[in-house]
This record gives structure tokens, C-alpha cells and sequence, in this order.
């Protein structure tokens, strides 16, 4: 009997370090009010959504040293928190924060709203995970190859992170564990500071 638990226990830690954090409650990781918002756009999008275990949310009102990229999981409402950088368009002083927005193709900007994940496929920056844009200020998300990949500039070694096209890049370990886990229909939902929008 201990024997089993034993390794009940270890099956559980496993799963937990399989999601490169240590998994807490969901709001109190992502806060009450962002984790409601965040539900309420989910459920709006009900018939767009075919993996519906795991919600992403980032919240790019949080300086890029932040672990501002959630991952919940809706069958325990359980979520760990991880690195995720935004567009050089989106800060163009790099000190780290987002505060300008766009869904223009060139524009190197973080679009914000509501998403759906779509196929993985292999590209420059190794395992990648397509994104469709559901609201007017994404939709051109699919044809900006906006899409979430791992990135050598995101790390927790550094005080600013570096800068994508756009794209939500993780740390490569992150992405390699998180991509296989959110794709094929899952949602994201994408909040930034109010600022300029394009």
C-alpha cells in the first residue's frame, strides 16, 4: 500500500515538472479578475474550440522578467506560469514592456484578443504552433506567421528579454513541453496595456 502511493506521488510530481512548474490553483496564479475575463472570452468561442482541456492566457501588461504566459489546465483548474516574450514593434525602446499593438503585416507588433492554436510544424525556430486570430484586431495572425515558437532570447537569465517578430516566443524548453500539450484547437486569450494600436 505505501509502495502504491509512493508512486502515485511520484507519478503526480512527474506530471507537474512535465509542465516545467510547480502547478498552483489557477487564480491564484493568474488572478481572479484576468482568469474570469479570460473564461467569459473562452466561452464566446465555445464552437472554434476542439482541445478543450488546457487555456492559455498572456498578459502583456506585465514587464517581460515576468512569468506572464499561464497555462491552465480546466479538468483541475490547476496553472503554472512561464517566460514569454513579445514583439520589437510592441517596445521599441526594449525596456521590457508591450505598450503598442497591431495586427498589421510588417509591423513587428504583439497582436492582443482572442485565439485558437492550430497545427505544429517545424521552422526556423524548431517546434512552432500556429495561432487564428478570432477578433478584428488578430485576424491577420494566420498570414503575419504569427505563431507561438521557442527562442534563445527568452530566459530567466536575462533582465529584459529579447524581442520576436510578433510571435509569443517561450523559452525552447518551455515551448518544446507546452506545444505538443495546447495544440490542435485550444484557447488563447491575449491582454496588453492600453497604448497605441494599429
Amino acid at each position: 500500500m505505501l509502495f502504491s502511493l509512493k508512486l502515485a506521488a511520484l507519478a503526480i510530481c512527474t506530471s507537474l515538472i512535465g509542465l516545467g512548474a510547480h502547478a498552483d490553483p489557477a487564480a491564484e496564479i493568474v488572478g481572479t479578475e484576468l482568469l474570469a475575463e479570460a473564461m467569459t472570452a473562452r466561452d464566446l468561442a465555445t464552437s472554434e474550440i476542439s482541445n478543450k482541456r488546457y487555456l492559455s492566457i498572456i498578459d502583456y501588461r506585465a514587464p517581460s522578467r515576468v512569468p506572464r504566459f499561464y497555462l491552465v489546465d480546466l479538468t483541475d483548474m490547476s496553472a503554472t506560469a512561464h517566460l514569454v516574450a513579445h514583439g520589437k514593434g510592441s517596445d521599441p525602446d526594449h525596456d521590457g514592456l508591450a505598450d503598442r499593438f497591431s495586427n498589421v503585416e510588417g509591423s513587428k507588433m504583439t497582436s492582443l484578443g482572442a485565439f485558437t492554436t492550430g497545427q505544429t510544424y517545424y521552422g526556423a525556430h524548431g517546434l512552432s504552433l500556429k495561432l487564428n486570430g478570432l477578433d478584428p484586431q488578430n485576424d491577420q495572425a494566420e498570414p503575419r506567421r504569427i505563431v507561438i515558437h521557442g527562442a534563445d532570447y527568452v530566459s530567466a537569465d536575462r533582465r529584459v528579454l529579447g524581442r520576436s517578430w510578433g510571435c509569443p516566443a517561450l523559452e525552447n524548453g518551455a515551448a518544446q513541453r507546452i506545444i505538443p500539450l495546447i495544440k490542435d484547437g485550444s484557447f488563447l486569450y491575449v491582454v496588453g496595456a492600453p497604448g497605441d494600436a494599429g
